[in-house]
């Protein structure tokens, strides 16, 4: 099996000198593995910004029901923050030109899918909570007396259905945006893998 040609076949061109039986791959890359690790930044950015506009609508809310349900969306990006720069930090460039490099690259598909698959089961918690925020940020611009208004029968009726039908929504919005942050990364990365398992 010549590792060298799988390596040409799927666009290594940017590759750093080979280090101790390892390559590192370059940043500007377009490897599946260094565009899994760009992804991951890049989402890792988005989660700050978030992070920073709810921590200024948290500031600036006078509301303590709004300020409440703040709380939690801040406290899940900071959660979300750690997981994306964690993941970023844990994606090996460096990888092995030997027998073990199939290893490597299937290690690296795996523990991507199963990180995608949790934070699309954690997420499922926190898009009640992120709607419940929205719906009192609408409801304070709405009126002085936040309080008083939720205690309204319609009011009430008209949470649960946002809840109901923003949940499931965002959920499928969710999974969408990680098919095209990361999925064709990883059907890239699962393709050199085949090739790895079928030189033929």
């Amino acid at each position: 099996m010549d590792l060298q040609e799988v390596w040409k076949k799927l666009e290594t061109e940017k590759l750093n000198k080979p280090v101790l039986g390892a390559v590192t791959i370059a940043k500007k890359s377009k490897h599946p593995v260094q565009r899994l690790k760009n992804a991951y930044l890049i989402t890792t950015a988005f989660s700050v910004v978030c992070l920073a506009f709810f921590l200024y609508l948290f500031i600036v809310s006078p509301e303590r029901l709004v300020k409440g349900s703040l709380l939690l969306v801040i406290l899940a990006y900071v959660f979300f923050f750690v997981i994306n720069y964690s993941m970023y930090k844990k994606i090996n460039i460096a990888l092995p030109v030997n027998k073990s490099l199939k290893e490597a690259l299937t290690h690296t598909h795996d523990f991507i899918t199963s990180n995608i698959k949790f934070q699309e089961r954690v997420s499922l918690f926190i898009y009640p909570i992120a709607a419940a925020s929205g719906f009192f940020l609408g409801g304070a611009e709405a009126s002085s007396d936040l309080e008083t208004l939720m205690r309204k029968n319609v009011v009430i009726i008209s949470f649960f259905l946002t809840l109901a039908i923003i949940t499931p929504l965002s959920y499928y919005l969710t999974k969408w945006m990680y098919k095209i942050s990361y999925g064709r990364c990883l059907l890239d990365l699962q393709g050199l893998i085949h090739e790895l398992e079928n030189p033929e």
